[in-house]
């Protein structure tokens, strides 16, 4: 029992600093993300932030293409085996860089064949090269992750997103378009590729070598999460197509916004996941009964972060498009009411599906995925269409289906996960977290009238105070967060 509960604290502890590391660093960049898409959004307009939106997904299209699921194949291999790291990780990116040449002709093709406008091709022509870049960067990321050294992973995230700010700002004001962005972007991804290059053999990665019994592995492993992932691309590519049919091009920028912002809104359940997937992956061949726990308790600290995460959307949108240039993107503010149902959603269902995955469930993981796209494909033709012509802003259809999508999403990993998951602590979780969230939206009511930027502050605040008063804050969990907070200003 003094063991079980060692491996335990030890499980949590590993957890913990983790998401500590990678939630730290997704905070310092929020505001960095917020001022670069603000003036990125400002600078270029609806149009060409538009035409990067559709650029964006083509190539995330392609990208699945040529990683074949490796994303998710790599750091579970190294976490279950990290003497063969530098043999995985060879591997994998020989094969990205081989598989994009004919991924990149295919492209060009299905540009032509859809009769995409000039800037969208252009745009994808610039963006492509730096998908494959990034596609390398990942396979080193995924590695180190696997290696559970998230802290290293957060330095370079930081690191980047500053380089990149600093270095389009004065391309913007010196009167850049869309690719002159994106070329000074992909230097900045090359300067991070060299960066994490250097940071392997320190941790531990061996000689970076191919290897065809490993190909064998991460193919394998990988095949389930190509289907995984082709549900998670192809989605946004359906939305993009109908959008494009049904509604104008402006209608796509602001659809644009309104998902960067919720991709921001979402970023602790990101942070989270990114930790949480090695951690289950080596629990799951060592102690299946701390797999369980570790994975509860998960959920116990996203109940807490769902609340306020999905009410501040709801509540405030308005402050997120003023950012990017109000009257311009307007129409982000109803799709934003719309999607704080889905990122209350998106808050569970990440953590269950990285749970489903750990526990050697990609393919059934990969088929509830694929309900989503037929979620879309079924209600967009008439949704979409229909709020064009009531409110001139078809993307709220979009949203509609969006939220259908996760919902469906949240009831499959309920069904999917391990027995005894699902437990009336996480019910009582949920239930203080909800009392937390009266009184934050009361709150806002209150103080809303007198302005904004007061009803922001006031509301979190009375959540967490309100949370931290009735109990919904676990002592064991702060005391283990603060603990390593002190460790690391004591060090500094």
């Amino acid at each position: 029992m003094v063991q079980q509960s060692d491996t335990h604290e030890r499980s949590q502890k590993r957890l913990i600093k983790n998401t500590l590391y990678l939630g730290i660093a997704q905070t310092a960049t929020i505001p960095l993300s917020i001022v670069s898409n603000a003036l990125l959004g400002r600078y270029l307009g609806p149009l060409e932030f538009g035409q990067l939106y559709v650029a964006s997904t083509l190539c995330g299209f392609g990208a699945l293409a040529f990683e074949w699921g490796q994303t998710g194949a790599v750091p579970a291999l190294v976490a279950r085996d990290r003497a063969r790291a530098g043999i995985y990780l060879g591997t994998s990116l020989a094969w990205r860089s081989g598989m994009w040449l004919l991924v990149a002709s295919a492209l060009a093709a299905v540009c032509w064949l859809l009769g995409y406008e000039r800037g969208v091709v252009l745009a994808t022509t610039v963006l492509f090269p730096m998908t494959l870049i990034m596609s390398l960067n990942s396979g080193m990321n995924d590695t180190i992750r696997g290696l559970e050294r998230a802290d290293i992973s957060a330095l370079v995230h930081v690191s980047q997103q500053v380089v990149t700010l600093l270095a389009v700002i004065p391309v913007l004001l010196l009167g850049g378009h869309l690719t002159s962005v994106l070329s000074v972007q992909l230097a900045m991804v090359v300067v991070a590729a060299l960066y994490l290059r250097r940071w392997l053999r320190p941790i531990g990665v061996g000689e970076l070598r191919f290897e065809r019994g490993a190909l064998n592995e991460l193919i394998g492993l990988g095949t389930p999460f190509v289907f995984f992932n082709l549900a998670m691309v192809l989605l946004p590519n359906v939305n993009v197509s109908f959008l494009s049919k049904y509604a104008p091009v402006e209608v796509i920028g602001w659809f644009s916004v309104s998902q960067r912002l919720v991709g921001l809104i979402i970023f602790p359940a990101s942070s989270l996941v990114g930790a949480l997937y090695p951690t289950l992956c080596r629990l799951q061949t060592e102690d299946a009964d701390e797999f369980v726990r570790v994975t509860r308790n998960s959920l116990y600290g996203i109940s807490l972060l769902a609340v306020p995460a999905a009410l501040g959307c709801g509540l405030f949108p308005e402050l997120g498009v003023w950012v990017f240039g109000g009257e311009k993107f307007a129409g982000a503010v109803d799709q934003l009411r719309v999607m704080s149902l889905f990122v209350f959603l998106v808050y569970f269902s990440m953590p269950l599906g990285t749970c489903v995955m750990a526990a050697n469930r990609q393919r059934v993981w990969a088929i509830v995925q694929c309900g989503c796209v037929v979620v879309s494909l079924i209600g967009s033709p008439f949704l979409v269409p229909f709020f064009q012509r009531r409110m001139g802003n078809g993307a709220i259809g979009t949203c509609i289906t969006l939220v259908i999508s996760e919902a469906f999403v949240v009831g499959c990993g309920l069904a999917l996960a391990p027995r005894g998951l699902v437990n009336r602590e996480l019910s009582k979780s949920l239930s203080l977290a909800a009392v937390a969230g009266a009184a934050m939206v009361g709150t806002a009511m209150l103080t809303e009238p007198i302005s904004i930027f007061l009803a922001v502050p006031a509301a979190l605040l009375a959540y967490a105070l309100v949370a931290w008063a009735i109990g919904a804050v676990r002592p064991t969990t702060i005391d283990m967060a603060t603990g390593f907070i002190a460790r690391k200003l004591k060090r500094s």
